[in-house]
């Protein structure tokens, strides 16, 4: 009898086991098998949230077209307006001049009168256009009225023909009670415009230059007993030989 609910007992035992077993298995099963699946549809889900984001923000942006072209319009006349006070150039080395030569003309119309003007190094700003900060460093000495100074400094950055700034602004006095012996050291800046097609031509006028004389060291190499003679023609150059 007590073998008998041992044999039972030992029968369920098993039963449970196996049962205990399988369900480990499928478990096991599922997630080898599903998980993948599952961790590819939640990337793939929010990829498309993604892509909805970005379609919404496309679709505000060229709602927006009219409103992006009237603000771009706006920028356009803002900078033809100021395009006539920036300094017009050729070269970097001319705005500069033109700079120089500005400032004394404002010194003058203000009473006052350069004594040391020198140019600083350039910046480029904009590529098309060619735009570029220019800056000059300029001294002021024996200044006998302080109101002169002042009139000067007003009428470089307040004055509505050129964009002139004031970088830098140094003053010296010999005294406290008296202006006698005040100098000033100012360093300004400007906006140039470089004219492109001087740029191009530069360009070209030195390519030519180059191809010729790649000309000439061949010929001379080709017959080193000879007298190369340059002769200018147009629109180029021709070599003729003795």
């Amino acid at each position: 009898m007590m073998r008998q609910q041992l044999n039972k007992l030992n029968k369920r035992t098993v039963v449970f086991l196996s049962i205990a077993v399988v369900l480990l298995i499928v478990i096991i099963c599922d997630r080898l098998s599903f998980n993948p699946f599952h961790s590819v549809s939640v990337n793939l889900n929010d990829k498309l949230v993604l892509k909805k984001e970005l379609f919404t923000k496309y679709n505000i942006a060229i709602s927006r077209k009219g409103a992006y072209e009237a603000q771009l319009a706006k920028l356009k006349d803002t900078y033809n307006s100021y395009e006539e006070k920036l300094i017009q150039s050729k070269t970097e080395d001319l705005a500069q001049a033109k700079l120089q030569d500005y400032v004394k003309s404002v010194a003058r119309k203000s009473g006052l009168i350069i004594s040391r003007s020198s140019a600083q190094k350039v910046e480029n700003i904009n590529d098309k256009p060619h735009l570029m900060l220019v800056y000059a460093r300029v001294e002021i000495n024996d200044i006998d009225k302080i109101t002169k100074l002042q009139k000067f400094l007003y009428l470089i950055e307040y004055n509505s023909e050129k964009l002139v700034f004031v970088d830098d602004l140094k003053i010296k006095s010999t005294g406290f009670t008296s202006t006698k012996g005040v100098s000033a050291t100012i360093k300004l800046s400007a906006v140039a415009k470089i004219e492109a097609k001087a740029v191009e031509k530069k360009v070209g006028l030195q390519s030519t230059v180059e191809h010729y004389r790649g000309r000439i060291m061949s010929a001379d190499n080709s017959n080193s007993g000879s007298i190369c003679m340059l002769v200018w023609q147009e629109p180029g150059f021709a070599i003729d030989r003795i």
